[in-house]
């Protein structure tokens, strides 16, 4: 993840994003605990793209609720206007692009801020695995390495046998 592509977004345009997202991953919270499927548009003048309905995926709400509410937690006090968003403060940054990526593999579709110098070279890498049992090693993703990108990964199984081992994303590993 590069946050840093943040940085040269004006300062009211990121706090009113970040308004955003925070209240985005409300909704998505709220409807996922009712059981009621979460939509949104982006807002033209704060984001490029994603025109239309965006939807959210209960699965992948699942697997991701507690990072949604982490970081919405810690974005609070940003979200409602108590301390404003500086630009160039990195900590306050990542965790706004820890939000805008986790509410990306929610909807599906990538979020990217007006004037944000975000490249899309493509290096995004979805894996999964759904399986009964593991007896031995399985992974989502698995690779020796990687430059950069958006890797994401998931294993669902209904067990995992002592001695088995189940891996999201496996970088440079020799197991299997």
């Amino acid at each position: 993840m590069d946050p840093i592509t943040l940085a040269g977004i004006t300062a009211v345009a990121l706090n009113e994003g970040v308004r955003f997202l925070y209240d985005q991953a409300g909704e998505v919270l709220r409807n996922f605990r009712e059981r009621r499927a979460a939509t949104t548009s982006l807002p033209a003048e704060l984001f490029e793209g994603a025109p239309g309905e965006l939807v959210a995926d209960p699965e992948r709400v699942a697997a991701l609720e507690p990072e949604l509410r982490l970081l919405r937690r810690d974005l609070g006090e940003y979200a409602q206007g108590v301390d404003p968003v500086d630009p160039r403060d990195a900590e306050v940054l990542a965790l706004v692009d820890g939000l805008r990526r986790t509410l990306e593999a929610v909807y599906g579709t990538p979020i990217v801020f007006r004037g944000e110098s975000r490249p899309e070279d493509g290096s995004r890498i979805r894996g999964g695995v759904e399986v009964k049992e593991v007896r031995g090693y399985v992974a989502g993703i698995r690779a020796r390495t990687a430059a950069s990108g958006d890797l994401t990964g998931s294993v669902r199984a209904d067990s995992v046998e002592e001695g088995g081992r189940a891996v999201g994303v496996d970088l440079g590993g020799d197991s299997g």
